[in-house]
């Protein structure tokens, strides 16, 4: 008799060959706890508010919320999550640059094309390693048209400075001595002309314009200053709106009270056909996760058909297109989103109205973007007269009012805010107390940056 083969293609298994395996031992797809989060992008910027890159920092894995951590093992975390399999352009807009502080390794010699290397900025690290074989890396990265940053410290203090050749930029670190290292740094620019100083962890004006004060070329700021902000403003365009600079303020003011009636909106687009024939193009963008049960055929007719979080986004966007229009030049009125004050007020406001979602059985979610625009709005106005300084205290009272009935809304904007300035020691504190969660946090930032991103990246294409 001829016995069962085990192998055999056509014998009949009682018992699969998985089913054997315990089930507490059966494969698990494990999520690495080396995988890195943003924690903030913050831009970097000269003097007249020009964009030179975003600095973006990173949790140095799952058990992190501290942008210095990162150690070499998270270099690819960072190099693959945010800047290869997930493109450069999600997290900024078309031809940005961005700059990590990141460990040199092998991974960012290997990811250096993809990356680009021509879109990217590699901070080296305090006192990174300055051995023959780095030198060599740096140099080859410098060839493959990277740019090349480091600290002050670190050049002066290591063998980097035999290597200015390869350097674009020095850093100066604010939480530090600041004196020392503009000595240091000026001792590097007379050494090396070409390179640039930026001051980071300017967290806050102050902090910026003593470093500008100082001779820095460059700062990395969550904010800009209103001298910064009065430079770009266009004084021609001021005295053909001169009422739709104030009347702003008051349709968002509106849009603070309970049962808003939006008569102030009507107005204020009224005469703005321009504006209006947007409109569709941005419904669709906000509405494109949802099915709108009604068809689109103006504003005025489709004001109550719109659900009132879609329709109250809508104002607050057009309420900043119609405010970056006066600090527009004359030959740029026909795109929006471009200047980089109004793109951080969107990351705030997109990030509160994330992070209220994780709370939407005890907040109405729908306040959430025009209470984070609110909160910074006031930054926007480079001049003030006695009906705009009306306006801004009693949107601020109104926003405390909302704050005493809804805590977690406060909460929220304080968190965001906390982000953009690296106020980390405040969010520690709202996870401690479990009021939001590590991956709420994360998340909704990094939401708000792709959101804002892709939002910034649609009103620019040709049809706009």
């Amino acid at each position: 008799m001829v016995g069962n083969n085990p192998n055999s293609l056509t014998v009949a298994s009682p018992i699969s060959r998985l089913s054997n395996i315990p089930t507490d031992k059966a494969p698990k797809f494990i999520r690495s706890k080396d995988r890195c989060h943003i924690i903030v992008r913050t831009p970097i910027y000269d003097a007249k508010g020009n964009l030179l890159a975003y600095n973006f920092r990173y949790t140095a894995g799952e058990g992190s919320f501290r942008p210095d951590e990162l150690q070499r093992k998270h270099v690819k975390h960072v190099l693959i999550g945010f800047y290869i399999r997930r493109h450069i352009e999600q997290f900024t807009q078309d031809n940005a640059l961005a700059m990590t502080e990141l460990p040199l390794s092998p991974e960012i010699t290997k990811f250096s094309k993809p990356i680009p290397a021509n879109r990217f900025i590699l901070h080296l690290q305090d006192r990174q390693d300055s051995s023959a074989s780095y030198q060599h890396q740096v140099n080859k990265l410098k060839r493959d048209n990277m740019t090349i940053a480091a600290d002050a410290y670190t050049i002066v203090y290591t063998n980097w400075f035999r290597e200015l050749r390869s350097i674009s930029y020095a850093v100066i670190d604010m939480t530090k001595d600041v004196e020392e290292q503009f000595i240091l740094a000026k001792n590097i620019v007379k050494k090396a002309p070409w390179i640039k100083i930026i001051c980071d962890r300017c967290d806050n004006q102050n902090l910026a314009s003593i470093a500008f004060e100082a001779g820095a070329d460059y700062v990395c700021c969550p904010t800009f200053s209103k001298d910064i902000i009065k430079k770009n403003f266009n004084p021609y365009h001021f005295k053909a709106n001169r009422l739709g600079y104030d009347k702003i303020l008051a349709v968002i003011l509106e849009l603070l009270e309970d049962r808003p009636n939006y008569d102030l909106f009507l107005d204020l687009i009224s005469m703005r056909n321009d504006i209006k024939v947007k409109i569709p193009f941005l419904l669709d963008f906000l509405q494109s996760d949802i099915t709108p049960d009604y068809i689109y055929t103006d504003i005025e007719s489709s004001l109550y058909d719109i659900d009132t979080e879609t329709l109250h986004k809508l104002i607050c966007i057009i309420c900043l297109m119609l405010l970056e229009e006066f600090y527009m030049p004359d030959a740029e009125k026909v795109h929006y989103m471009r200047f980089e004050p109004v793109k951080q007020i969107l990351i705030r406001a997109k990030c509160v109205e994330e992070l209220l979602t994780y709370k939407s059985g005890e907040v109405d979610v729908s306040w959430g973007f025009t209470v984070g625009l609110s909160t910074a709005i006031s930054s926007l106005y480079a001049y003030t007269n006695n009906i705009i300084d009306e306006l801004l205290t009693q949107i601020e009272a109104r926003l405390m009012v909302l704050f005493d009935e809804q805590p977690v809304i406060d909460t929220a904007c304080k968190i965001a805010k906390s982000l953009d300035s690296l106020d980390l020691e405040y969010i520690d504190g709202v996870m401690m107390a479990d009021v939001f969660g590590r991956h709420d946090i994360l998340f909704s930032y990094e939401n708000a940056i792709t959101w804002t991103s892709s939002f910034v990246t649609m009103m620019n294409q040709k049809r706009y």
